[in-house]
C-alpha cells in the first residue's frame, strides 16, 4: 500500500488545460468556417447578379443590332410617323422620346425580334422579357465634301441620322439595361 501511495503523490494532478485549449481552437475554427460560408454565399449572389446584368446587356444589344440591320436593309428613308410602330421624330431641343416612354409595356415600342414594318416569331430564351427598341429620326447631316471620282461640285444629299434606343432585361426584370446608338446612313 505504501507503493501505491507513493505513485499517486508523485503524479501531478491534471487541470484540464488541454481541453480548454481544444475548445478555444474549435471555436476559432467554427468562426472561420461561418465567415467563409457567408463570404461564399455573398460571392455567389454577386456572380448571379453579374450574369443577370450581362444577359440584360446582351438582350438590349440584340435589339440594337436588329434595328441597325433593318435600317441598313432599307432602300429609301422610312417615314417616321410618331406612332405605335416605334418610329419617332425628335425636334432639336425637345425632350427625347426614349426618356418619356414606359419601357415596361409594349405600346409604341418594337419588340424583338420584330421590326417596325414586320413581325417575327422567336426571341431570346434566357431573358424574362423580350427586349424592346425605338428608332428616332434626328434629321439629316449634309455632306460637306465632294466625291473623289466626280467633280468637286457634286454633293450627295447627306446622311440621315437616327438614334436607336433599346431596353433589355435579364433572367429577372430587376436587371435592366438601356442602350443607345447613333446610326447614320445615306438614302
Amino acid at each position: 500500500m505504501d507503493a501505491i501511495h507513493r505513485r499517486s503523490c508523485c503524479i501531478p494532478q491534471q487541470q484540464g488545460v488541454a481541453l480548454v485549449m481544444a475548445m478555444v481552437f474549435l471555436l476559432i475554427l467554427t468562426l472561420i468556417g461561418v465567415a467563409a460560408m457567408g463570404t461564399a454565399s455573398l460571392e455567389e449572389k454577386m456572380a448571379g447578379n453579374q450574369t443577370d446584368k450581362t444577359r440584360s446587356f446582351q438582350a438590349a444589344e440584340s435589339a440594337l443590332i436588329t434595328a441597325e440591320n433593318w435600317i441598313n436593309g432599307l432602300i429609301s428613308k422610312p417615314v417616321f410617323p410618331d406612332n405605335s410602330i416605334g418610329l419617332y421624330t425628335t425636334a432639336t431641343g425637345a425632350t427625347p422620346v426614349w426618356d418619356s416612354l414606359d419601357w415596361s409595356g409594349t405600346a409604341s415600342l418594337v419588340v424583338y425580334p420584330s421590326t417596325p414594318t414586320g413581325s417575327a416569331s422567336g426571341g431570346l430564351n434566357q431573358v424574362k422579357t423580350q427586349p424592346k427598341y425605338i428608332i428616332e429620326d434626328m434629321g439629316e447631316v449634309p455632306e460637306v465634301g465632294g466625291s473623289i471620282s466626280l467633280s468637286s461640285s457634286y454633293k450627295g444629299k447627306g446622311n440621315t441620322v437616327v438614334r436607336i434606343t433599346a431596353y433589355g432585361s435579364g433572367g429577372t426584370d430587376t436587371a435592366t439595361t438601356l442602350l443607345q446608338t447613333t446610326y447614320s446612313r445615306p438614302f
